[in-house]
This record gives structure tokens, sequence and C-alpha cells, in this order.
């Protein structure tokens, strides 16, 4: 499809997420065009309860990776999951 061998494309995939990782790893937002945000947010510690002993237990604040799509990215799904499935109108004869 696009004329590049397997591993050079496995190459420039493995350079992608490198850098996508150092960014975030600076706390950085990492914006691919026409595809979406990559961004850290932290999150705060917080109750919870251990679902077989049933008591209480804290959970940590941790750093969490957020995606989100380009509104490019979101149309595209959108349009393919319109495509997948017939509606009927209602009134319709059948």
């Amino acid at each position: 499809m696009t004329g590049i061998s397997k591993s050079d494309t496995r190459k420039t995939f493995e350079a992608i997420l490198e850098v996508i990782s150092a960014e975030m790893q600076k706390n950085e937002k990492v914006i691919i065009l026409g595809f979406g945000t990559f961004s850290v947010k932290d999150k705060a510690a917080r109750m919870s309860i251990h679902p077989q002993t049933m008591q209480p237990l804290e959970l940590p604040a941790k750093k969490v990776v957020r995606f989100k799509p380009s509104q490019y990215l979101n149309n595209l799904l959108v349009l393919k999951k319109k495509r997948g499935r017939p509606r009927i109108e209602k009134g319709a004869e059948q």
C-alpha cells in the first residue's frame, strides 16, 4: 500500500512511539494532526472498597494517559458506523 517495507514501517512506528513517550514523560501534549491528542492527567487519590473483602481501600494518586480523537477521526468513525447497518425509517413500507 505505502511502498515501505515491513521492517522500515516497524522502525518508523517505534520511533514515533519513543517520541510520544518521551514528551508525555515531560507532561507535554502530543498532537497528531488528523488523528488526535495524547496528554497526561493527574488523577487524585481516592477511597474505594476491595471487592472481595469489602474493606475500605485507599487508591494512591497517579498519572493517567488520555487520548482525545480529532474531529476528523471522529467524523470518519461516525460515517463508518452509519454505513454499517441500514436503518428502517418510520412509516416505510416493507
